[in-house]
Order: C-alpha cells, then sequence, then structure tokens
C-alpha cells in the first residue's frame, strides 16, 4: 500500500481524536453494560446461522466502552472494536431502516419534541420489495374522506405495490411506494399542464380560505407540494421526507471508559541472565579465533594441509 492510500486514513484518525474531551456524567457499572451487551448478542445470534457468528456477532471480550456527547447535549454509551477505534469512525445503525448512518452520526433516543422532516433527494434506488393487497373495501376506509372521493382511487381488485428502499442525499434511507412495473430509468409520470393548473388553483384556494387554515400548514410540507406542482406533479416524487434527519444528532465529543471484558496484564517472561549471554558469545567467539587460526596455518604450510 502507497502513502497516498494510507494518508487520507491517518487525516481522519488526528481529525477524530481532537474531539477526545471530558463528557460530563458518570460510566455506568461495568457488570450493568455487560450484561446489556450479552443480551443484545443473544438477540443477534438468532438471527444468524452459527457458522456465520464470527463474521456477524461481536464478542464482549474485542469490545471497547466510550461515553459520547452529541450537539444536542445528550450522552450516550457505545462499543468499538479496540480503543483505537473512535467512535466518529463507526457506523451506527439507523434504528427504523437498520442501515448504516453516516460516520459521526448517532440516533439519539431522548424525546426532543416534535420536528419538522426535511425534505432530501433520492439519490439512489436501492432496492425493491413487492406487497399483494386484497380488494379495497366498499365502504371509505377513512372517516374524513366521502364515498365519491373514495370510490375514485378504490382499487375493486387485489393489487401490488412496490416498496422501494431509497437513499437520499442526507446519507439516510427511507421507503418509496411505487407501481410495480415502474423502474427508475422509467422517469417519474408527470401531469399535463392543464391538470397540473387545476391542482394548483385548488392548493392556493385551499391555503387562503379564511375558515380553513389548508393542509399542509406552512413550512417544509407546503414548501414540497409547490415545488412537486412546478415540477408538475411528478409520480414518483424525486425526493423524500426525512423522518432519520429529525433523530439523529453529531457526535461532538467522547472519552474513553475501558474494555468491557476486563483485561488481565500478563507478566512478560523473564530475560535471560545477561551473564550467560556473555558466556555463550566469549565461548562462540574463543572457537571461531580458534578455527581462524588453524586455517592460517593451512595457508602457511599448504604441504602439511
Amino acid at each position: 500500500m502507497s502513502a497516498a492510500d494510507t494518508a487520507p486514513v491517518d487525516d481522519q484518525t488526528r481529525e477524530s481524536a481532537r474531539l477526545l474531551k471530558r463528557v460530563p456524567g458518570r460510566a455506568r457499572p461495568q457488570k450493568e453494560a455487560l450484561r446489556e451487551f450479552e443480551e443484545g448478542v443473544a438477540q443477534l445470534r438468532q438471527h444468524y446461522d452459527p457458522v456465520f457468528w464470527p463474521l456477524f456477532v461481536p464478542e464482549a471480550k474485542n469490545m471497547f466502552r466510550w461515553r459520547v456527547e452529541l450537539e444536542c447535549g445528550c450522552t450516550h454509551e457505545v462499543y468499538t472494536h479496540g480503543e483505537d477505534k473512535y467512535p466518529d469512525d463507526r457506523r451506527f445503525p439507523d434504528l427504523i431502516s437498520q442501515c448504516r448512518l453516516p460516520s459521526g452520526e448517532f440516533w439519539c433516543t431522548t424525546d426532543h419534541g416534535p420536528a419538522q422532516k426535511p425534505y432530501r433527494d433520492i439519490v439512489e434506488w436501492v432496492d425493491r420489495k413487492v406487497t399483494e393487497f386484497p380488494a379495497d373495501p366498499v365502504e371509505p376506509e377513512y372517516d374524513w374522506m366521502d364515498a365519491e372521493d373514495w370510490a375514485k382511487i378504490r382499487k375493486p381488485k387485489p393489487h401490488s405495490s412496490a416498496f422501494w428502499r431509497v437513499k437520499l442525499s442526507c446519507g439516510h434511507y427511507e421507503q418509496v411506494c411505487t407501481d410495480v412495473d415502474w423502474k427508475p430509468e422509467d422517469g417519474p409520470k408527470l401531469v399535463s399542464e392543464e391538470r397540473i393548473v387545476e391542482i394548483r388553483r385548488d392548493f392556493e384556494e385551499s391555503w387562503a380560505a379564511a375558515d380553513n387554515p389548508g393542509w399542509p400548514e406552512k413550512g417544509f410540507e407546503r414548501d414540497h407540494i409547490r415545488k412537486m406542482i412546478d415540477l408538475r406533479w411528478p409520480r414518483p416524487e424525486p425526493e423524500r421526507d426525512c423522518f432519520t434527519c429529525t433523530q439523529v444528532r453529531r457526535i461532538t465529543g467522547y472519552q474513553r471508559i475501558g474494555w468491557l471484558v476486563t483485561r488481565t496484564r500478563t507478566r512478560p517472561a523473564p530475560r535471560p541472565s545477561t551473564n550467560l549471554d556473555r558466556e555463550k558469545i566469549e565461548a562462540r567467539l574463543a572457537a571461531a579465533e580458534a578455527e581462524v587460526q588453524r586455517l592460517r596455518k593451512q595457508l602457511d604450510n599448504p604441504g602439511n594441509a
């Protein structure tokens, strides 16, 4: 491996080390952390054949404990494989999609109150799963929908939909529903120019009504609706609201706790006696000198060799 290949890793390590700091609070007892870890490992083993455990199931003896502080001020305990692997080098799991978060992000389980989901561009259609549905009921499924509107969207026969896992520009993953026969290379379907005029008028009239605040409320949702109108109501939409963005926080610092399983220090093997080593060397040197003397005599008296 060349120096150019290793330089970015070294730079990242130095950048990560800058976040080492004293994190407020105290670490929980080691026994409690180990018990929780083993419970998680037991659940993880149920998802894999034993032959794959060495690949996907971590061992407690290899895990190092850290306390991390997030940009929201919350602190959490995390694990890494070894004491020199920093927490912001690791990609932690997204608790909803089960995909990996970008490096340096962590899902904060603290309730920070309601937050609007920002819209992000879809940058990759990863894979899909087709789901079968029975025919829709005759009566509306939703209390707020009248029979006339329900009749327009109701599917009287069994039908299927494709649910795509998509990657967003923020690095998170969400799900998008499409028709089964749709493919990313097809691009989105657009409504006619006449129809988009009607859609725009309906929304603007609803938002302007004094006795109706209009859905959606001002903010990300309404901005998104206007953007989709400008794009002629594409289906599927080229962007998706990201719930994960409302839950994850950047890691702003971390502090070492120690190994999850206490490591016993092994005493180094005793070094050989210096005197004994010297005696061996002197004996070898004497033998070598005697051999040199013998060879010199042979050179001086070749007839006696």
